[in-house]
């Protein structure tokens, strides 16, 4: 039965000591929820329990030492008293000779092994949220005139990889991510459709992450660590000059309305069961974030890369992808890219040079 979820319930948050699963766990927070929040070990948690304790006290949040992802049973105890589970968790940038075990089949026995622990041990799980990706519909060989929408799979980048594989050949890092991405998507909704579950199941798509990084980085490295968001540091610290850089083709979402949607899916979920929802405020290029950069740290002429200002050429602009679905059907409002731009600098430039 569907069951709507209310502030005050705890909520299992996966992977909550990276860039977006400390924002979806302050999220959940701020609107009233007791986070459990797993880590592979409670040492890695420890800086994101501390900024959390200190922000809105004691007992907010709380952690779970998962040890390894994709080890059936790991999330046996972590389920056990939530009301709902939003699975970030997800081998990202990991270099390796096999990326098909080391990247693809982690990733997809992670969300088999925390679903099958929701099944077995989850008696007060109501609803279940998986954060996939965009990788799980980019297809390149699509037309580029063509709009991305919830129907797309990116089933060929397995495909791909396990040909490469077979050759002998290097299998591209990003590659191996689409792979992860969209074959972990695949067995959520085949776990839906073999077992039935009593809660209620939905995946989010994101595009590129940009936003605030939690908890405040105390140095650079932390910065770094949050992936895309070093995308936009590297232009206000100098290190980046290539305005005309061009990423693999997606759009742009804030991290929190990340956090949001998933807040949403989790308290509506009569609405959003069996639902995937591809997050995209929209197109951007590097020229729109070095101009914003430029207008909001005056003082950073001289650092920032000038480029062509006002020149958003459409051959620097990413294929398209309809985030709408999540405004009609749950009411989310995407923050605009300035907002977002700034929101992450000014998270992190305590630190930067």
């Amino acid at each position: 039965m569907v069951s709507t979820i209310q502030s005050g319930a705890r909520v299992l948050v996966t992977g909550a000591t990276g860039y977006l699963g400390a924002a979806v766990a302050e999220q959940f927070i701020q609107e009233g929820y007791i986070v459990v929040g797993s880590a592979r070990t409670l040492s890695k948690a420890e800086n994101v329990k501390s900024f959390f304790d200190k922000k809105y006290g004691s007992g907010k949040f709380d952690i779970y030492a998962s040890g390894d992802l994709e080890k059936e049973g790991a999330f046996d105890d972590a389920v056990k008293d939530v009301a709902a589970i939003v699975h970030v968790a997800s081998p990202v940038g990991v270099a390796s000779d096999d990326p098909i075990k080391d990247v693809v089949d982690v990733a997809v026995k992670g969300t088999t092994s925390l679903l099958n622990s929701a099944l077995k041990y989850g008696q007060n799980v109501k609803s279940v949220v998986v954060v996939s990706s965009v990788a799980s519909v980019l297809d390149s060989s699509v037309p580029e005139e063509y709009v991305y929408n919830e129907k797309d799979w990116n089933d060929g980048a397995l495909k791909t990889a396990l040909e490469l594989k077979a050759k002998g050949e290097a299998i591209n890092p990003f590659l191996a991510y689409m792979a992860s991405k969209n074959e972990a998507e695949r067995a959520v909704w085949n776990f839906k459709e073999n077992n039935k579950p009593t809660f209620t199941l939905s995946t989010v798509l994101p595009t590129y992450l940009f936003g605030a990084i939690v908890p405040t980085p105390r140095s650079v490295a932390d910065v770094n660590a949050a992936s895309t968001a070093r995308h936009i540091v590297n232009y206000y610290t100098g290190e980046n000059k290539d305005y005309k850089q061009v990423l693999p083709p997606v759009g742009f979402v804030s991290i929190v309305d990340v956090a949001r949607a998933s807040v949403l899916i989790v308290e509506k979920n009569d609405v959003s069961d069996g639902q995937r929802y591809l997050l995209n405020a929209g197109p951007y290029s590097f020229q729109q974030i070095v101009d914003i950069l430029r207008k909001n740290y005056p003082e950073r002429q001289s650092i920032i890369v000038k480029g062509e200002p006002g020149n958003y050429e459409k051959a620097n602009l990413p294929k398209q992808y309809d985030g709408s679905k999540i405004t009609r059907d749950l009411g989310l409002k995407y923050t605009d890219l300035e907002t977002v731009i700034l929101a992450t600098i000014n998270s992190a430039k305590d630190v930067l040079q």
